[in-house]
């Protein structure tokens, strides 16, 4: 399979570089930066992977979309916004387009938790979200843990930017019922942590997920290429993903635990 990696000259994009000679079965037909000329990787790639920044990410979509690209694109660039999800959108008119803030498969199944616990904790629960990345990390909260919020949001039928709290500082009202915070540490050289809490009157749950290479991020991305590949025309996130992969193994894990849904009289 031929593949064409944008942002090639950072650290993720190396370590995509890396992951992709470590599996085998590639051809790395394009290294391009920021910088360089996006239309190359359209003419020698079965498939891109875009680790880069927002601008780059916004040429290589306006491109595919006035090209009509039919070229899946993998993009796990953080800090994009509404521009790029709308360009996102029209360029999966013609190809699968996968696009997710973390390509961890680890992350996926935290994902997939939290929507079950907010699913069963109803809002006197009172939810927090928090993560910590290494200093140079210029987004914030993390594009994870805006996923995890809007996961929550979702499952309990609120919209997002209803019950998201981002600023807390002075005298500040009292928490509104449904409600979810976000803190956020930026130091050091840590990779990535998220900590999702579930607390109520009488009891609390958190779960928590830490990232301790990069590595899982650019392997993560090689394995979502490989899937995207055999994907109609669509816009896709780790969530299409996960129904093929650990939804399979939940649905074995309850019936194993709680028996056939089917019952005799």
């Amino acid at each position: 399979m031929k593949v064409s990696v944008l942002g090639a000259t950072g650290t993720m994009g190396g370590l995509v570089i890396k992951a992709l000679l470590q599996e085998g079965g590639f051809a790395i037909t394009g290294k391009v930066s920021s910088r360089d000329n996006i239309e190359v990787m359209f003419g020698c790639s079965d498939v891109i992977i875009d680790f880069s920044c927002p601008f780059a990410t916004e040429a290589m979509l306006r491109y595919a979309v006035s090209s009509r690209s039919h070229i899946p694109i993998v993009i796990g660039t953080t800090g994009l916004s509404k521009m790029h999800r709308d360009l996102m959108g029209e360029c999966a008119t013609y190809s699968p387009v996968f696009c997710s803030p973390n390509m961890s498969l680890l992350v996926s199944a935290l994902n997939v938790t939290v929507h079950l616990l907010a699913k069963i904790m109803d809002e006197d629960f009172d939810i927090e979200i928090f993560e910590s990345h290494h200093r140079m990390k210029k987004d914030a909260p993390s594009g994870t843990a805006l996923m995890l919020g809007r996961t929550i949001a979702k499952a309990r039928n609120r919209e997002f930017d209803d019950v998201a709290n981002f600023v807390r500082y002075g005298i500040i009202e009292q928490r509104k019922r449904g409600e979810i915070g976000f803190s956020v540490q930026r130091s050091g050289a840590v990779v990535g942590t998220h900590e999702v809490s579930f607390v109520g009157g009488h009891e609390s749950i958190k779960i928590r997920h830490e990232a301790h290479s990069k590595e899982i991020f650019a392997k993560g991305a090689v394995q979502v290429a490989k899937w995207l590949v055999r994907q109609n025309n669509g816009l896709y996130s780790m969530d299409d993903m996960v129904r093929d992969t650990i939804a399979p193994l939940i649905d074995g894990w309850s019936r194993e635990c709680f028996g056939s849904s089917d019952h005799k009289h």
